[in-house]
């Protein structure tokens, strides 16, 4: 474990800006780290996970979302290089090796929105991902 990661308590996240850079983008998630791709209304969430690369596409706008896997070859790595020129913005997540990783991603797209309602650059409305559809659907909540 190295220095950063030791002052890092085991049940936090840091989450920071990373440059739109491919090489960098790349280093980061195969350096055990996730990063979360803001592109118009969406975030992707790209990490490794039993040597696959894991990536959970969220709507900004709905609860649900997608996941897709990718075995960890070149071809799939020049894949994910590129994606930075989709990017509006990119996020480096880092995580205790024992968190839920659905946990890390609730919380990082918590922080997200507040950075982006701070700018005053949210896509749209404030969503609370946890509400019902019908409260979501009807501006309560």
């Amino acid at each position: 474990m190295d220095e950063e990661n030791r002052a890092r308590p085991e049940n936090s996240i840091e989450i920071g800006p990373l440059e739109k850079n491919g090489n960098k983008l790349l280093a980061s998630v195969d350096g055990g780290n996730m990063v979360a791709i803001l592109s118009g209304t969406e975030v992707m969430y790209v990490f490794v996970y039993r040597d696959e690369y894991q990536c959970f596409i969220h709507p900004l706008a709905a609860e649900e979302g997608r996941h897709k896997s990718f075995v960890r070859d070149e071809r799939n790595r020049a894949m994910l290089k590129n994606l930075d020129s989709t990017a509006d913005q990119i996020f480096e997540i880092k995580f205790g090796p024992e968190m839920d990783l659905m946990s890390v991603m609730v919380s990082a797209e918590r922080g997200i929105l507040n950075f982006l309602d701070s700018l005053g650059q949210l896509p749209g409305e404030d969503v609370d991902f946890m509400a019902p559809l019908e409260e979501m659907n009807s501006g309560e909540g």
